[in-house]
This record gives structure tokens, sequence and C-alpha cells, in this order.
């Protein structure tokens, strides 16, 4: 028995793993890959806080609030912005190192922000430095066991007990635990271009709804507009700091076109610039832009991975136009947790990625994703600490019905067979791509449905080895995505319907998918979200 289970070694599970061990809980990591191998070591940009004058917690509050689409919670994007300084800092003290000029934080500014207030660390390499700080901060009071795939949430009485997992050698064990935290990340690999890590495969969200957890706001899969256009897998990202150092995109013919798209242009909120992309695509059966950073001449000294991947394919961003096209990025849904991070079933808690916190709304704005897990890890960890039992209808979870609360277990499924996932695998993401992708429509969308429903019956029986089971994940979460975007008729943030183009006040609200039931709508008070 341990106190607390952490599934997942990015920064929202080792920041709670960390906190945890420090207040006296017994903690037990399960990360299915090596211990430092999660998506957040892949961040480039850095993370946003407003930790300097003239930047203040209510322009940060006012450009996340503006990047939701008027799906964010106000308090809990209150807490993001008043708790991350501090949260920040204290990741300056575990070790982490962030670039200085002058002895003074060198801030970036991204697509969103009205002024510079990302902190970033070797340039575009501030994920690796946090993980390796993080990793570095576990100390031997915390039991980490990588390489152990967990296939389900396990429970008594409607209580959350532990988790199963399984080994690489084929072993398996229920590991039990007072509270466990999903901290499993996100879901990129539902899609064939896509910035994360094999890993990202939809764990947590699939295993969460699969025990009856509330899960919503998953039509919002984020496209990062900048990724760049080359077979790798995963795709090397551009940062929006190229932007915020004057990069320009360009079409075909060499106009820059995001001043006639948003006010801000190229610093524009992602999910507009991932539109006006996609949209150019699709009508010039075109495969990729261009970033033109040639305006940077520091260029290897201030983004050094970057310059390392445009090498490596033969490109000099200081005089080359860089080949960028959307690949997805950041799920702004997951499991609904309210403002301490309590899911609704009690005993199991959610943070970061896979979280659905209500601080991201319909579009997350540029680096609130690691600042998301620094805040919220810790406020879940107090949260037990102070003996907190079950959820409170705080966060996303206010307006939530009795029917939304209660744990509907989805029924097992038989498990015969030993299929070679590989091909349904590759099938579904090519779907979700050509289906569910930046621009959708009713049409794609029954599509997607169809063929889903093809690849759920094709993967009976192959979650026996881990890629199987990764596979009846994927199939899971795309269901969930699928089905959420074909019902909001609207199009808002990173949901954009093309046969509905514009956003309707009465989809101000969330769509909620609870185990086998319809999907619920749950809508938005002014309040709320102004």
């Amino acid at each position: 028995m341990t106190d607390l289970l952490v599934l997942g070694s990015g920064i929202a599970g080792l920041s709670a793993a960390i906190h945890a061990a420090r207040r006296g809980l017994s903690v037990t990591v399960l990360t299915k890959g090596e211990l430092a191998t999660s998506a957040t070591s892949y961040a480039q940009g850095g993370v946003a806080a407003a930790l300097e004058e003239p930047d203040t917690t209510a322009l940060h509050q006012a450009d996340t609030l503006t990047a939701g689409a008027g799906l964010c919670d106000v308090d809990a994007v209150r807490i993001l912005v008043s708790e991350g300084p501090d949260r920040v800092r204290e990741l300056m003290d575990l070790g982490a190192v962030f670039d200085r000029i002058g002895g003074e934080l060198a801030l970036a500014r991204e697509g969103g922000h009205s002024l510079a207030r990302v902190v970033h660390a070797g340039g575009d390499a501030t994920g690796a430095e946090i993980e390796r700080a993080l990793a570095a901060a576990v100390s031997g009071e915390i039991e980490v066991r990588e390489g152990w795939f967990t296939t389900e949430l396990v429970s008594e009485h409607g209580r959350c007990t532990g988790a199963r997992a399984v080994h690489a050698d084929g072993s398996d064990e229920i590991v039990v635990a007072t509270n466990t935290l999903l901290a499993t990340g996100g879901a990129g690999q539902l899609f064939e271009v896509t910035t994360n890590p094999r890993v990202s495969t939809g764990d947590g969200l699939a295993m969460a709804w699969r025990a009856g957890a509330a899960i919503a706001d998953v039509e919002f899969m984020q496209f990062h507009p900048t990724a760049l256009h080359h077979p790798s897998m995963p795709r090397p990202l551009l940062s929006e700091a190229l932007r915020g150092d004057g990069a320009v995109l360009r079409d075909e013919q060499g106009v820059a076109f995001m001043a006639d798209e948003h006010p801000l242009a190229d610093l524009a909120p992602r999910d507009v610039v991932a539109r006006a992309i996609a949209r150019r695509l699709v009508d010039r059966h075109l495969d990729h832009l261009w970033l033109d950073a040639t305006v940077i001449a520091d260029f290897p000294d201030r983004f050094p991975t970057i310059w390392r991947a445009t090498q490596a394919i033969g490109l000099d961003p200081r005089k080359d136009w860089l080949p960028v096209a959307p690949a997805a990025h950041y799920l702004s849904g997951g499991v609904c947790a309210d403002l301490d991070g309590a899911t609704t079933i009690p005993g199991l808690w959610a943070c970061g990625e896979v979280a659905c916190s209500g601080v991201h709304g319909a579009n997350r704005l540029a680096s609130n994703s690691l600042l998301d897990g620094l805040v919220f890890a810790p406020r879940a960890v107090e949260a037990i600490l102070r003996g907190k039992q079950e959820c409170e209808p705080t966060g996303v979870l206010r307006g939530f019905g009795e029917e939304l609360l209660g744990v509907l277990p989805r029924p097992a499924r038989d498990v015969s067979g030993n299929a070679d996932p590989s091909p349904v695998r590759s099938e579904l993401q090519a779907t979700m791509t050509a289906c569910s992708g930046v621009l959708r429509d009713r049409l794609s969308l029954e599509q997607a449905l169809a063929k889903l429903a093809e690849l759920d019956l094709a993967a009976d029986g192959t979650d026996r080895d881990p890629a199987g089971r990764e596979l009846r994940n994927l199939v899971a979460v795309a269901t969930r995505l699928a089905s959420a975007a074909l019902a909001r008729t609207e199009s808002r943030g990173t949901h954009t319907r093309l046969d509905f183009p514009e956003t309707s006040e009465d989809f101000r609200g969330r769509l909620v998918h609870v185990g086998l039931g319809d999907l619920s709508f749950v809508p938005l008070s002014a309040e709320v979200t102004a």
C-alpha cells in the first residue's frame, strides 16, 4: 500500500511525487517508458508566468481567457496565473536553469501573449531542462518503476484504490494506493503528424473513461501551426518564440499573410494561425507553407535545438525559409477535475495534459501547459493531505448534476486472439488526420466515427501486449473526440467546423462523456468564464 500512486513521469507527475514525498507521504511512480521519457522533455517554448514588471497576473489571466475562446474557468485561470510565479521559482530552487541576459531572466513572447513573459532554457530546450531537474530531484523515498504499463484503474465500493500494471517481462501487479494521480499526458498519437512522442497514446484518459470518470472538452485538440515539414516523427517543433523574435509565415508565393488574419499577425493565438495555414493548404493543394526566420541573426545560439534539426535536413534558417505545416500538439480537454485536481471518482486525481482543469478552455495559450502541471500537481497533494475525499463543484465541475458525478464503469471487454495492431494504428491515425483534424465537417466526422467503429472491432484481442493496449486506448479516445466534435455544431478555438463556421452562444459550455452514456452538455454562466 502506498499513500500516493502517480501514473506518469512528466512535469505534472514528478512535481506531485516530489511535493508529496517532501510532505511525508509514501509515493510510487509508474511510467511505461523511462523516467525522463515524456512529452515534457519535448517542450521548446518555455513556461509562461508573470514574474516581473511590467507584467501582472491580471494581464496573464486576460491573455489566457482570450485564447480560451469563452470556455476557460475564471477561477482555474486565476489560480494558474497567481500561483504560477512561485511554482516557477520553486522549480529554479530544484535546480532548473533558465536562460538569462546580464543576470536577468531572458523572457520571450509567444502567440497570444500581450508581452514577453515566457522563461526558457537552452534557447529552445526548456522541457528537457525541466525534466532533467525534476528527475534529479526524485529522492530515494520515491519508488520509481520504469517500464510498467498501467492497464486499468481498480476500485472498491466506488473508490479508486490503485491500478493494475504490466511489466515488460509480462508480469502484472495491482498497486494498491490510498490515492491515485493521473499524470499520463496527452494523445497526440491519434494523428499521423504530431509533435508528441510515441508514448502519448491517451492511456490515462481512456482508463478514466472506462472506470466511469467524467471527461470533457476532448474535441479541442490543439494543432501547433509550425511543425517542421519533414518525415521524421515526432515532428520537430518550430517554437512560437521564433515568431516572437521576428520570424514571419509566408505562403507559396512568399506573401506574409497573417496580418490579414488577426491584429496580432504572426503572434496570433495558435488556433488562428493553424486555421489560416490549414485553409491555404487545402484550397491550394499544398502540403506545407514557409516560416521565414532569416531575420534572426543569432539563430544557432538562440535556438540550438531547432538549429540542429534544420541542419540535419540541409537547411540553414539564417538564409533558408523553413517548410511548416500544422501538427497535433496538445489536448485541451481530458478527465474533469475540480480546482484541487479531484475527479468524479473518489480517490482518483488528475493534473497536467490528461486533466480538464478549466484553464485552457477551447484553446491553450502558448506555454501555459508546463505551468498547468506545476500549479495543479501540488494542489492535489495538499488536498490529499487535508483529507479531501471527493470532488467539489468547482472549476470545470461547476454545474455538473448528479448524473455526471456517479461512477458508471464501462463493461469489461472479452480479450481473445492476438492480432497485430500496427496496421490498425496506422489506419486510425490516417482516419483522424483526414476526418477530424484542423478542419472538420459533419460528413468527415461521420466518416471518422464509422471507421472507428470498424477499427474498434479490429482491435479486439490486441491488448495482450503494450502496443495492443495503446491501440485500444487510442480507439477509445478517438471515438470520444470525434463524437464530441460532431455534436459541437459551431466553430470555437481549436474546433473548426467548415459547415458551422460561426461561434454560437448555444454552445458556450462543455460536452461531457461519462461511461457509455450519451454526451451531456453543461452550459457555462457568464461569471464563470468572463
